[in-house]
């Protein structure tokens, strides 16, 4: 069963955003966090902003 699966009564999903500028950090963080909630790993904060960016398609 997915997350989504569980909130199939529209309340919103919680999102974790995360920055570790190291791979090996990265990975401790999802191995830790897996199962808890939807997970967004990112390099650093330029990353995550070409992530939401509107010219990336974010919020459509």
């Amino acid at each position: 069963m997915s997350p989504r699966d569980e909130h199939a009564d529209d309340d919103p999903i919680p999102l974790l955003i995360a920055v570790a500028t190291s791979p090996a950090e990265r990975l401790r963080l999802a191995e830790r966090l897996e199962g808890i909630a939807p997970v967004l790993l990112v390099a650093d904060l330029d990353e995550l902003r070409r992530l939401l960016s509107p010219e990336n398609g974010a919020g459509a």
